[in-house]
């Protein structure tokens, strides 16, 4: 991103991400005092078969992969969100997270049938701000669009290597191509 284009953002308080990201916490923090909190909120694909369909979003509050996980999904979480809250309405936002999410979900059904992690539907929000950054940021046309070309081919390839994450990332930068070509609103937000 240039340093134009971050200076061009309107840099409020991003309450959404603060709370979804608050959120996650609370609950990824839970799971350690009550362990049992992870099957329950897991994705796996009984759920489907028992009609616990609200579990697709619960996965993304609970972590199966410990430590590493957490120290990359929150800090992505916090930029992202952050970020996409800058440029796009709240509405936008929430679309890219659930949409983006709910297609990693589906896909984890066939690719990993058992997990649990708020990274698909963060990516979401990485694409919506790539989707924003190739197309309306103000930055180099060459670097842009190389970026954007990058992010593309390493959610295909993530998405053909059979990795919950490229459908999520597919997605996300699609919702991201959408809503740059949105009108804009008052104070410059999509």
């Amino acid at each position: 991103m240039s340093p134009a284009g971050i200076r061009g953002l309107n840099r409020r308080i991003p309450w959404l991400t603060i709370v979804v990201l608050a959120a996650t916490v609370a609950v990824t923090m839970g799971q350690a005092v009550m362990p049992e909190l992870l099957p329950a909120l897991r994705r796996q694909p009984s759920m489907v078969v028992d009609g616990q369909v609200w579990r697709f979003a619960t996965a993304w509050l609970v972590h199966d992969e410990g430590f590493k996980q957490i120290a990359v999904n929150f800090p992505l979480l916090a930029v992202a969100g952050t970020l996409a809250e800058w440029v796009f309405a709240p509405c936008i936002w929430l679309l890219a997270y659930v949409l983006a999410g709910l297609a990693g979900e589906v896909a984890g059904l066939f690719w990993q049938p058992v997990g649990a992690g708020n990274s698909v539907a963060t990516l979401g929000l990485v694409g919506l701000v790539v989707g924003w950054w190739s197309y309306l940021s103000g930055g180099p046309v060459p670097q842009r669009v190389v970026t954007a070309l990058a992010v593309l081919a390493l959610a295909i390839w993530l998405t053909f290597a059979h990795d919950i994450h490229g459908p999520a990332l597919l997605v996300g930068l699609l919702v991201g191509q959408v809503a740059v070509r949105l009108p804009r609103r008052a104070g410059g937000r999509v």
